[in-house]
């Protein structure tokens, strides 16, 4: 990515999401030519990043050797390169080769991150497409000699060269030149876009300024964004063993803010998880603040040792110091095993400045999950020795070590060893566990939002609909379920932002 070229827009900070385009050039080119230099300049104008990405077969000197892997390996260098500069929104676009490209690493990688590809000037497949280009005769003769050079085991040492009467020259060896031109190659652009699922867009022009338009309009369409400026500050609270930290986003510029969302991660995460640092910058643009927060449970480590209590003490920290900032209206939401302790929270607290509930992805209730997933026999014999542990003062040293299988309604029925601590197994999943879901929505009396993907391993409408019918104090239940979305919500981040603030909105409660 050395001689790639970068173009941002004026008022972008470092981190903060812009959606972003990569450009992959044709044969023979290179970042600087004037489509992509011109097109940067159009798009960095109307609020993108634009990536005219410097490919390793660029230009005469680099087709020598490429594959065609290489430009799947470039392109996802550039796309890291972006996501981890704030660009989450991003799309490619590809000339001529590299619409091939562009096609070929969509329908391969599957990658979330991008949105959709365009293409301008797209080739036939390539064998034909060069094919057409030296004419019938010239193709075969080196078709024929770059063979019989691979059979030989001189792939890497004979040179391939061709002259398209329009286009650059096509110089590589052997090896190289079958496996981007062969008719036995991968590289049939049929093929790539019969597996593609992104949405794809076909440029009706190569003039720069008309290409932007055409862009711009369309990934709009596909939702794409730059978020407005927004804070983000690292807070702490003390807790009686250590300082617990967590990050806090706010508008830029709305000093009134009351309402805030707390957020309490799944089993081993952070407050740094993929989700919230999406969903906190989205609320934030809202109006409203979010802030992620540290548990002692937080991480590996945390859900080893960490009782079921200590998430409630913890909330009860985090609550606090948002009151002291002037937050008076507080949302709880939790993140898969989040949700346990949220909904336990408010059951037992019942806070009077927490307005609602967000459960998102909410688990089982733990101690029947468990049982179910690792079966009657081993779960006993695990209640049993942890049981035994904690008689001979040994709760917090014995490890807690059972092969489970997640029950259904998971898809995969995944299988992996669960290690924790017996102290802690136990308050979470013993049979006296106080971790039962539907036991606490019970007692919820703010409004609740129950959200969920339709292939998540944890949630299916059944289960919903015991919950929804566990709720009977709640004012108000309301679904909101993501097509063929796993627990994670990988993919509807931000989504899952907009929904939650319209959510409040509609209940009245900011």
């Amino acid at each position: 990515m050395a001689a790639s070229l970068l173009w941002l827009p004026d008022d972008h900070v470092i981190g903060r999401s812009t959606p972003a385009f990569v450009f992959a050039h044709r044969w023979g080119g290179y970042p600087h030519e004037d489509l992509p230099r011109k097109l940067g300049e159009a798009l960095a104008a109307r609020g993108y990043a634009f990536l005219s990405l410097c490919l390793r077969r660029r230009g005469m000197e680099g087709q020598l050797m490429a594959m065609p892997d290489n430009d799947l390996r470039d392109m996802k260098v550039a796309i890291d390169y972006l996501q981890t500069n704030g660009c989450e929104d991003i799309f490619l676009i590809g000339q001529e080769v590299g619409a091939f490209s562009i096609l070929n690493y969509a329908a391969k990688h599957r990658d979330a991150r991008v949105k959709g590809v365009a293409v301008i000037e797209q080739p036939d497949n390539l064998a034909d497409w060069l094919r057409k280009a030296v004419g019938e005769k010239a193709y075969a003769q080196a078709l024929q000699e770059a063979g019989i050079a691979a059979r030989q085991g001189a792939g890497m040492d004979t040179r391939i060269d061709l002259f398209p009467k329009q286009g650059p020259a096509i110089t590589q060896q052997a090896a190289t030149f079958l496996a981007w031109w062969s008719p036995m190659s991968d590289t049939r652009v049929t093929a790539a876009r019969e597996t593609l699922s992104s949405p794809i867009l076909a440029l009706t022009t190569n003039k720069p300024e008309d290409c932007a338009k055409q862009l711009d309009a369309w990934s709009r369409k596909l939702d794409a964004r730059s978020l407005a400026g927004t804070n983000v500050e690292m807070v702490d609270v003390a807790a009686e063993d250590r300082p617990l930290y967590g990050l806090l986003w706010s508008p830029a510029e709305s000093p009134g803010v009351a309402t805030a969302v707390l957020l309490v991660h799944g089993l081993t995460s952070s407050p740094t998880s993929p989700l919230f640092a999406k969903m906190g910058p989205v609320l934030a643009q809202h109006g409203v603040a979010a802030l992620a927060i540290e548990t002692h449970r937080s991480g590996w480590a945390g859900h080893e040792t960490a009782l079921l209590d200590d998430d409630l003490h913890d909330i009860d920290l985090w609550i606090e110091l948002l009151r002291a900032r002037g937050f008076k209206r507080i949302v709880l939401a939790g993140a898969s095993m989040g949700s346990v302790s949220v909904g336990r929270y408010q059951s037992l607290r019942q806070h009077e400045n927490v307005i609602a509930l967000a459960h998102l992805m909410p688990t089982a209730d733990c101690p029947d999950w468990f049982r179910a997933a690792a079966g009657d026999g081993p779960y006993a014999n695990a209640v049993a020795a942890a049981q035994t542990a904690m008689n001979d003062g040994k709760g917090d040293e014995y490890l807690v070590d059972v092969d489970i299988r997640q029950p259904p309604p998971s898809l995969s029925q995944g299988r992996f060893r669960w290690t924790q601590r017996a102290a802690s197994w136990l308050s979470w999943w013993g049979p006296d566990a106080d971790s039962r879901n539907s036991d606490h929505i019970a007692n919820a009396r703010v409004p609740l939002l129950l959200l969920s993907g339709t292939t998540d391993s944890y949630n299916d409408k059944a289960r919903f609909a015991q919950l929804k019918a566990a709720a009977s104090q709640a004012p108000s239940v309301t679904e909101i379920w993501y097509e063929n979305i796993d627990h994670g919500l990988a993919g509807v981040e931000r989504r899952t932002a907009d929904d939650l603030y319209d959510w409040l909105t509609q209940i009245e409660v900011l």
